[in-house]
């Protein structure tokens, strides 16, 4: 159980660095539909912890070092490629978003040019990913419980402070620049990058188990705590 504790927490980290990339994610495809984004958030909840549970136990089943060998098993070797080539477009996109918005926190918070603070990111990513993968499983995992202690803080501030009745928070949010045009879809899409993005190191953690139970384990754990971050 402690195994799949451990997956479960690193695929929440991966998860929720994605899903955060730009800082806009969540407004755009949950918030901007107002009540209806609670319905987003759970459909989104057990496609999360049904994917993470299918991709950990293939990576276990497989023993995989790299998502290739997912995907050439799902897609045949020649839709395969294409798809890693995706996948890699996106792992790029995101990659480059998270370092220009650390860069640009160093700015705004330290008043240290965004250029350091990209270039310190850079060197830490890279730092961390010459480790073997239960040593990089175990650093993610260790960060996830800091970013749950951190949205109680700010969900309980927000809560206490706010001067909004219920009814006028609904109608703010929903006027909000959503990125398709219902919460269905949008909750989908949400999955569907994520996932694009997340698969990468996902398949290689689940690759670290020879039990592919507690593989699809941590799998449904990281799905499901992922959604009470977001409730």
């Amino acid at each position: 159980m402690k195994n799949s504790i451990n997956l479960g927490g690193a695929y929440i980290g991966i998860i929720i660095g994605a899903g955060f990339a730009s800082g806009q994610e969540v407004l755009q495809f949950f918030t901007s539909f107002g009540i209806y984004s609670v319905l987003g958030i759970v459909v989104a909840t057990v496609l999360f912890a049904f994917l993470g549970m299918q991709v950990t136990q293939l990576g276990s089943t497989l023993q995989t070092r790299s998502h290739k060998s997912i995907i050439d098993h799902i897609c045949g070797r020649y839709i395969g490629r294409v798809v890693d080539i995706i996948i890699t477009f996106f792992l790029f996109g995101v990659t480059v978003i998270m370092i220009a918005g650390s860069g640009t926190i160093f700015e705004e918070q330290f008043g240290i040019p965004s250029m350091v603070g990209a270039i310190v990111m850079t060197v830490l990513t890279i730092g961390t990913l010459l480790l073997n993968v239960n040593k990089i499983m175990s650093i993610i995992s260790a960060v996830t419980p800091f970013l749950f202690v951190i949205m109680i803080i700010i969900s309980g501030y927000s809560f206490f402070t706010s001067n909004l009745s219920f009814n006028q928070i609904i109608s703010s949010s929903s006027k909000g620049t959503a990125a398709t045009g219902n919460w269905l879809m949008g909750s989908l899409l949400y999955v569907s990058y994520n996932m694009t993005a997340g698969i990468a190191m996902l398949a290689v953690m689940g690759g670290t188990f020879k039990n592919k139970k507690q593989a699809g384990m941590g799998g449904i754990l990281g799905g499901s705590d992922w959604g009470s971050c977001y409730f």
